[in-house]
């Protein structure tokens, strides 16, 4: 990895983990969470329902933010 991207990553990951600016963090979850429920489309909508694809969705949003900042945006206690 470039230094670039990594002092990008380190800056990055550091405003995600800022209590003073949480809402960061659950801004890029809410962005994510809603890309990849339009992603999953009408198809799936309509065979699994609305409150399984948002909870879909925030999941994958959940892990994707775990994983590439050490942040959890989840309150799911029941969830993996």
């Amino acid at each position: 990895m470039s230094k670039e991207i990594e002092n990008a990553m380190k800056v990055l990951t550091e405003a995600m983990q800022d209590t003073d600016i949480g809402s960061y963090a659950h801004g890029w979850h809410c962005n994510i969470a809603m890309m990849c429920y339009d992603a999953m489309g009408d198809n799936a909508t309509a065979h699994l329902g609305h409150e399984e694809c948002h909870r879909i969705a925030n999941d994958g949003a959940s892990r994707f933010m775990q994983l590439c900042f050490n942040v959890t945006t989840s309150n799911n206690k029941d969830k993996g």
